[in-house]
């Protein structure tokens, strides 16, 4: 209603009024981006005798704006290159809010982008911006630190890093009274590399880093690791030859693992030419990569009888063939139901999220036996196969989260995570925490205050790593306690059937 009425009103005591009130009214919103533009018209248009105060008036509005939206608009702010007295100028004030927030959280990143952007309105702050930005490779260690790295890159290593991180603060305990532990975290998108977001992370006195939900980002980490002498726990394996050193720790596993198991359990039970549905090109390759080449001859890879199915869906590589896989179907987009139909098809394995499993379970025949993957975080129908890893899965039937027979204190663990989360946790949460859990093992121990020496700063990472090599900890993608010395988990990816309702 008010937002006509901008910089229309002549009289100045009423456009002082409409200007607060207008502000006030998009922050109580949350349109920030309005809200900040918003700010900056009513501070343009003060009278000189009130502008000091509506500077502190805007200046206390600032701490309650997110901090991408501050950033962005000091990007906007720099893009327009306008040259305005700072004492007018809003970008001054969103200046000063980012060179606390960066000195706060000792963001390099964020110092180094306030010194590109907008150094000159940094004011008595420059100074430790400018230190806390040329302190980009500086060796640091807090007190119980444990530093995240985030994807951004793709929706699904988005969707990814949340389940991730959910796991990661419930492994550490961050949910629960008491604990004392503390997490930082980046990601590496937009104009960040994963080494300068990384390297943020250690200048904030991360101990440990866990990072990984993919294979590209895993590597680029190993690599780090290797170079820095810091320990981190990876979610997702790295190439092979990144595995080297003593500071890189594989907590998680091969998607394609849990695709081998189901297609020869499928296989078992005769229920096969199979149809592979969903699930990333990579987990496709690696399954198809790990499996017997087919034999001379074997034409496109696809079983007897199988047809292509419509809707782009292909046969399978011919080594996915050979454990009886016939179509490999996507699930990226509007799912075809006609490309389950296939006569020759007898099993379906759900490698994909919850929202391809749930379209193909609708779409799938009665007759088909349904192999439920790691990511399908879906109640898995009666009578279906589910991979298995440790206590994972939770969901043991379809009238709600169980842990699986005989699992002992999974019904304690699962009825924790269920205080705090409104679903059992999925895949990549259980590895998260399972990361959390290795991490508050590896930093526990160190001392309770800060160090920059770099004698100090090497022994403690040492110490964190050692400490992560031989812990025993309950686990719950795993039913090893720990890596045992190892760098790598020792895991068993097996399966079960969910019983028919009686």
């Amino acid at each position: 209603m008010l937002r006509p009425l901008v910089s229309k009103v002549i009289d100045a005591y009423v456009r002082s009024l409409l200007n607060e009130e207008v502000t006030t009214a998009a922050m109580e919103a949350g349109a920030w981006t309005q809200a900040v533009e918003l700010m900056g018209v009513w501070l343009r248009e003060a009278d000189d005798d009130d502008r000091a105060a509506i500077r502190a008036q805007i200046g206390a509005l600032l701490r309650k704006v997110p901090i991408a939206h501050l950033v962005a608009a000091m990007r906007a702010g720099e893009a327009a290159g306008e040259v305005v007295d700072p004492q007018v100028d809003l970008r001054s004030l969103v200046a000063e809010r980012l060179a606390i927030v960066a000195r706060e959280r000792r963001d390099v990143a964020l110092a180094k982008e306030l010194l590109d952007r907008a150094g000159a309105m940094l004011g008595n702050q420059g100074d430790a911006i400018s230190e806390l930005a040329a302190g980009a490779g500086t060796a640091r260690v807090e007190p119980p630190t444990v530093g995240l790295l985030l994807s951004t890159r793709t929706s699904e290593s988005r969707r990814r890093g949340v389940e991730i991180a959910a796991g990661v603060a419930h492994g550490l305990g961050l949910l629960r009274p008491g604990s004392d532990a503390r997490l930082v975290s980046r990601d590496d998108g937009g104009q960040g590399s994963v080494d300068e977001a990384l390297s943020s992370l250690t200048a904030e006195g991360a101990a440990v880093l866990i990072a990984g939900s993919d294979r590209e980002q895993a590597t680029a980490v190993a690599k780090f690791a290797r170079a820095n002498a810091i320990p981190v726990l990876l979610v997702h394996p790295p190439e092979p030859a990144a595995l080297d050193g003593a500071f890189v720790f594989v907590v998680g596993e091969e998607p394609a693992r849990g695709i081998e198991v189901l297609a020869a359990a499928l296989a078992e039970r005769g229920a096969k030419p199979v149809a592979l549905v969903g699930g990333d090109a990579g987990a496709r390759k690696d399954a198809a990569a790990s499996t017997p080449s087919a034999p001379a001859g074997a034409a496109g890879g696809a079983a007897p009888g199988a047809a292509a199915a419509p809707g782009g869906a292909g046969a399978a590589p011919a080594a996915l063939a050979e454990r009886g896989i016939a179509l490999a179907l996507p699930c990226d987009a509007a799912f075809d139901p006609r490309a389950l139909r296939p006569p020759a098809v007898r099993g379906i394995i759900l490698a994909g999220d919850a929202p391809c499993a749930e379209q193909a379970i609708r779409a799938a025949p009665r007759a088909v036996t349904l192999a439920l993957g790691f990511e399908a975080a879906v109640p898995p129908p009666p009578g279906s196969l589910v991979a298995t890893a440790g206590l994972f899965p939770f969901v043991a039937a379809p009238a709600g989260a169980q842990p699986p027979p005989g699992a002992g204190g999974a019904g304690a663990a699962l009825a924790v995570w269920l205080a705090t989360h409104p679903s059992p946790p999925s895949f990549w949460a259980a590895l998260g925490r399972d990361a959390g859990v290795l991490a508050w093992a590896g930093v526990q121990r160190l001392p309770k205050t800060g160090t920059e020496d770099p004698a100090e700063v090497k022994a403690r990472r040492l110490a964190a790593a050692s400490a992560l090599s031989s812990a025993t900890v309950e686990l719950w993608t795993t039913a090893a306690a720990g890596f045992g010395g190892k760098r790598v988990l020792p895991r068993v990816v097996g399966h079960r059937e969910i019983e028919k309702a009686r």
